[in-house]
């Protein structure tokens, strides 16, 4: 390896640190092999990020043959992240450390006016649980329905907030109340986040999420690992897709994929069932114990709008998540499975999402901690000079 001196030790603190990350304690023995450095050079580096605290001292290891070697690991207190939930029912807030831990969590009231000023009010509250000042997040996400708009930086497509959160720039109103890095990320999204750290997309680069609520559609793209935004960063929403209703007794006429599975429409379809429901979920779970010929009919309306973005993409895989995806299961998979076979020729697998209601916050917290990690490790031991 070449290079300036600086430049070989940035890239050596980085793929120590990234190991540490990996291994909860490992032997200076044990690192060298990693990053394969000589035992000089391991050991300086890890004086050089002990002194500006990124590694820590762990004991020593108690078993295995030879004298008891000193343990390291990533002081994971070094640095956090912080990842938001923005729905019209509150602000929900998690604090992590660098190794994803958590550390505090806060939920507060849903904000009806001066939005950025409630966020900064509930993040301030994690964090006084956390033991930080909010100055010690090196990233913050946030979770909203809908995106903002690049140039005006106003939130669109998210009419199920309060009226304040979509009539301001957003970005510059948040921005004058953080004083730490942030991004606001569409909702769905950071759900597929979550998939991929630790649900059913884990290991997989290609893949839709199409999440059903009794609140509405939303859906992400991920293409080679990472997620699909696209210009103005309203990819994905696939609820507001022409397409026909495939019911058996269909709605003339084209419609938007979202408005043939909100729950008003599914309430109308399960009448048509003879179904009498509380809710979509309910109507379901009637279908599941008795005629099926409900449920049938939403994995048809599913499967129309699925059917365009199978044979675009071809994913390896399709993540059916959100309460009503949830109340279907295995039936609803299988009944949507058979309608798209009808319609494309590319097969895809249709796997349930995590059941986690706090998905979208927990995504936030992987989104966070992508950028938070990144300015550590990239940092190294010159973090002291910064």
């Amino acid at each position: 390896m070449s290079g300036s001196p600086s430049a070989l030790r940035f890239l050596n603190d980085r793929a120590a640190l990234e190991a540490l990350l990996q291994h909860e304690a490992i032997t200076r023995a044990q690192l060298e092999t990693l990053v394969g450095l000589s035992k000089p050079a391991t050991s300086q580096l890890l004086a050089r990020l002990e002194k500006v605290g990124l590694v820590e001292r762990l004991g020593r290891r108690e078993v295995g043959p030879g004298p008891r070697a000193q343990l390291w690991g990533l002081k994971a207190d070094a640095g956090f992240a912080a990842g938001v939930d923005v729905t019209s029912q509150g602000i929900d807030v998690e604090i992590a450390d660098l190794r994803g831990t958590t550390v505090a969590q806060h939920r507060a009231p849903a904000a009806t006016d001066e939005p950025a000023a409630a966020l900064g009010a509930a993040l301030g509250e994690a964090c006084r649980r956390a033991g930080l000042g909010v100055d010690r997040l090196a990233h913050v996400a946030i979770g909203t329905p809908g995106s903002v708009d690049a140039a005006s930086g106003v939130l669109r497509y998210a009419s199920d907030l309060p009226a304040a959160w979509t009539r301001v720039n957003l970005l510059q109103a948040i921005g004058s109340v953080l004083d730490v890095p942030f991004t606001i990320e569409n909702d769905v999204n950071l759900v597929a986040l979550n998939e991929m750290a630790r649900g059913s997309a884990r290991d997989v680069r290609d893949f839709v999420l199409l999440w059903i609520s009794e609140h509405g559609v939303g859906s992400s793209v991920v293409v080679h690992g990472g997620l699909v935004r696209g210009a103005t960063l309203g990819a994905g929403e696939l609820g507001f897709t022409p397409v026909p209703d495939l019911a058996r007794e269909p709605l003339p006429g084209v419609h938007r994929f979202g408005d043939l599975l909100a729950g008003s429409a599914l309430l109308t379809l399960a009448g048509t069932h003879g179904l009498t429901a509380g809710g979509p979920i309910d109507a379901i779970r009637q279908s599941l114990e008795g005629d099926d010929g409900f449920l049938i009919d939403v994995a048809r309306r599913i499967a129309a709008g699925l059917a365009a973005v199978v044979s675009l993409l071809d994913p390896e895989l399709i993540v059916l998540g959100g309460a009503v995806c949830s109340a279907g299961g295995s039936a609803l998979r299988a009944a949507i499975s058979e309608a798209l076979a009808e319609f494309v020729e590319p097969r895809v697998r249709l796997v349930p999402g995590r059941p986690d209601s706090d998905s979208v916050r927990a995504g936030a917290v992987q989104a966070a901690l992508v950028p938070a990690r990144e300015h550590y490790f990239s940092a190294g031991s010159s973090l002291g000079d910064i």
